[in-house]
């Protein structure tokens, strides 16, 4: 059943049903993700991993997902949309049991790879059921039902992780995924109508191979930078030579294939663009995030990873209760205040978050992270609604891979970017600290210093610079929630790039008499 005919069909009630039945699939993936967050400090510890080492749990995950998400246009069309959502939701389950039975920090990093191959395609194709179920005055409302039953993981996926990882281990996260997978797959079986596949073009094997080889060498120039001294490594140089060289041969093959992986003709498409942009803004804060908060919460301020879920739980409440408002108020308004409101929210919620101090109490940390969601609820759906408002049905595969791809991208790029700059911030300021930590410096000489500190002694020295560090890794944490206030601000011209709604149902118009053209010519 097409699109079109799919819109024309079904009645209100078949509808809510049927996004209903995508809620269970994209709460899992959530809860798994952000528990994660939650438990990643754990994990570090029990399998005496560096803080590098750990991220690679999360980056991993969304390397193979970024590598993967283009796939599932192809697949779509060659084996229904319905039938490919529940293969990948079966995928995602047993590769989630299998990491919770992992032995090692190199056996979870493939396992999260292989589980990131499937989650790929959770999120295309609910964009693709979504499209296809309700008309397009009706997708803002549709996407703000969709987010707001999503962000309940969100709201329970920190609280219930901190409490299994306290109480019971960082594995029972892992299985949290099996009762909400199983709902969603009887869900999906019962309730969503079964597709017909329209008989894809050939797979474009070569792209496929050729982007994957780029996004793995980006990452990997990202992750392994600081590490290796940047661009003094051969490694780091030659990674940016494989990235930058695959980049331009995909980008010359995308444009001059008949096949080609992604459809360029999305390109082309304003709103897709700017809506798309957006997108990536929203996942690089929203991963950026899941990276440093849940740290800073247990390492720096001492809560334990229970009440560490407790203080991140607001965020989801928020992100719910600004997704539900965003779909409604999208029935009435276009989507740029809509935008400029939410990126409001985020970067307000930067900068409380950038004047913490040891002694901050818990409540404006929950003020700041609940702004966060209001701020993540209002772009989240905003920014899809406006990336699709004038997207032709023919299209909307292609399109809900690429914006997908774009979202995947930047939460890899934001864990990557983020803890690097954690990392050199935390190295600018361990050197800032140590100048006057010196045997040298005659305050420190005339200063009462505790008793296991000390300038001449090897043991109190240690535990001076152990201090250091710890502050060190502080201020570096309070640094970056500075820069994503300043980058938020930046970016929020673009939305005078975006369409008002005439104009948009103008440009649908346009491309609607543009494809009746075409198809005429080719008749």
């Amino acid at each position: 059943m097409s699109a079109s005919e799919t819109e024309k069909s079904l009645s209100e009630r078949q509808r809510l049903l049927i996004a209903l039945s995508t809620i269970p699939a994209g709460a899992m993936q959530g809860m798994d993700s952000f528990a994660t967050g939650v438990a990643l400090p754990q994990m570090q510890g029990a399998l005496s991993a560096t803080i590098t080492e750990v991220s690679w749990i999360l980056t991993a995950y969304l390397v193979a997902a970024a590598m993967f998400t283009p796939v599932y246009a192809w697949l779509a069309r060659k084996f229904g949309r319905k039938r490919l959502y529940i293969f990948v939701i079966c995928g995602f389950l047993v590769c989630s049991t299998a990491v919770s039975q992992a032995t090692s920090i190199q056996e979870i990093v493939v396992l999260r790879f292989l589980q990131g191959c499937f989650a790929a395609g959770l999120n295309p194709l609910t964009i693709q059921v979504v499209l296809a179920t309700f008309p397009r005055e009706q997708q803002g409302k549709a996407f703000g039902w969709l987010q707001t039953g999503r962000m309940s993981a969100v709201v329970i996926g920190p609280l219930v992780g901190g409490v299994l990882t306290e109480f019971f281990g960082w594995r029972v996260v892992y299985l949290m995924n099996i009762p909400l997978g199983i709902t969603a797959l009887v869900m999906m079986h019962t309730l969503v109508p079964t597709d017909k596949p329209e008989g894809s073009k050939p797979f474009d094997m070569f792209g496929f191979i050729v982007l994957g080889i780029c996004i793995a060498a980006f990452q990997l120039m990202l992750d392994n930078g600081q590490k290796l001294d940047w661009f003094n490594s051969p490694e780091i140089v030659l990674y940016t030579i494989i990235a930058a060289g695959t980049f331009w041969v995909f980008n010359i093959h995308c444009f001059t294939s008949r096949n080609s992986y992604l459809n360029p003709a999305v390109f082309k498409n304003r709103d897709f663009i700017v809506g798309s942009i957006f997108g990536f803004i929203l996942n690089f804060m929203m991963w950026g995030y899941v990276g440093l908060i849940p740290p800073i919460l247990q390492s720096h301020l001492g809560y334990p990873p229970m009440q560490a879920g407790i203080l991140m739980t607001p965020r989801g409440v928020g992100t719910m209760i600004a997704a539900f408002l965003c779909g409604l108020m999208l029935q009435r308004i276009n989507p740029r205040p809509v935008i400029f409101a939410g990126m409001t929210c985020v970067a307000l919620s930067c900068y409380l978050l950038s004047q913490l101090s040891r002694e901050t109490e818990p409540f404006p940390i929950m003020v700041a992270i609940l702004l966060q969601g209001f701020g993540l609820g209002f772009m989240s759906t905003a920014a899809v609604t406006a990336a699709f408002q004038t997207i032709p049905a023919s299209l909307r595969p292609d399109a809900s891979v690429i914006l997908s791809l774009f979202r995947r991208m930047a939460s890899s790029i934001g864990v990557s970017v983020l803890f690097l700059m954690l990392v050199r911030s935390t190295h600018a300021a361990r050197q800032s600290l140590a100048e006057n930590a010196s045997f040298y410096n005659e305050r420190l000489q005339h200063t009462e210093l505790p008793d296991k500190w000390s300038l001449t002694h090897t043991q109190g020295v240690a535990s001076l610079e152990k201090v250091i560090e710890n502050e060190a890794q502080f201020i570096a944490y309070i640094h970056d929630f500075t820069v994503m206030m300043f980058a938020v601000i930046a970016l929020m011209p673009l939305l005078l790039l975006m369409r008002s709604p005439a104009k948009a149902d103008e440009a649908m118009k346009k491309q609607a008499a543009t494809d009746d053209g075409e198809n005429s010519t080719k008749t």
